[in-house]
């Protein structure tokens, strides 16, 4: 016969549960774009910059008006990078942000010079997201091909909007519930073995 589950066990098993989700730290740094003086010679056409798309803001998990980065006090803005070339391939062409219009959050410096993708399709600037002043600010975003061509440009307003973002710690939510399915079955295992004869 089986024998229950002992209460250090399952102590042991909540503890593992409620650890089990610890993430690392994970900043993205940025990639400089570089030109390719050999392009310059025989690519003179600009690369086309559509429309971009609202950008994404992901908050520290100290932060009170959501979560998504694994870092406490890090948040990351996410802003697409769809620009197209003819002799550039996606990933490796550049995007130059300058402040167009508001004030740019605590934490946030926008990179001195031309970036490339760091994230999947995006350019990803980390900043302090703890500070709890709102963000509304807008940029003004040029792109750069290899051979320094550079297209007209676009601009992208990034603001928080907390309808959308997800609750506080929930990585930590779903540790808690797994704590107490736990706590459910030390229970039901001492009222189990009380009633062994």
């Amino acid at each position: 016969m089986k024998r229950p589950l002992t209460s250090a066990v399952l102590v042991a098993l909540v503890v593992a549960a409620t650890h089990t989700d610890a993430r690392a730290c994970k900043r993205l740094g940025p990639i400089t774009h570089e030109v390719d003086a050999a392009m310059q010679a025989t690519d003179h056409t600009p690369p086309t910059l559509p429309g971009i798309p609202r950008a994404q803001l992901h908050y520290g998990e100290g932060s009170q008006a959501g979560c998504g980065s694994d870092c406490p006090d890090v948040g990351f803005i996410s802003i697409p990078a769809d620009a197209t070339d003819d002799m550039t391939a996606a990933g490796k062409i550049g995007y130059r942000y300058t402040l167009a219009a508001g004030e740019l959050p605590p934490g946030l410096t926008l990179p001195a010079t031309a970036v490339e993708r760091n994230g999947s399709d995006a350019v990803v600037l980390d900043w302090d997201s703890t500070t709890g002043r709102p963000v509304d600010f807008t940029l003004q975003v040029v792109a750069i091909d290899l051979a320094g061509n550079e297209s007209a440009p676009q601009s992208v307003s990034i603001t928080d909007d907390r309808s959308h973002a997800c609750a506080v710690a929930r990585g930590q939510a779903s540790r808690s519930g797994l704590a107490w399915i736990m706590l459910v079955a030390l229970v039901a295992s001492r009222r189990q073995r009380r009633r062994t004869p």
